[in-house]
């Protein structure tokens, strides 16, 4: 087996909370992204299945602060 070395500067010791914290913020973002990546689902589902108009998807894309992932004719909505 091969050692492999890297010319990496010697780590500084963290903060124990810290490191902590930056990895509660890590697992809280990645818990957000999993609820949008579901409502985003269940908003094209229920228009899918025509459970709610179009208007009514959008409606609920801006209640749920989520319109700014949608892309209407080829450009982003923020950029103007």
């Amino acid at each position: 087996m091969t050692d492999i070395t890297t010319n990496a500067p010697p780590r500084k010791p963290d903060p124990q909370g810290e490191r902590e914290l930056l990895i509660n913020l890590l697992r809280t973002a990645s818990a957000r992204t999993r609820l949008h990546t579901n409502t985003l689902e269940t908003i094209g589902v229920s228009l899918r299945h025509r459970q709610v108009s179009t208007e009514q998807a959008m409606a609920w894309l801006k209640e749920e602060g989520l319109i700014e992932h949608i892309q209407l004719g080829g450009r982003h909505e923020n950029q103007g």
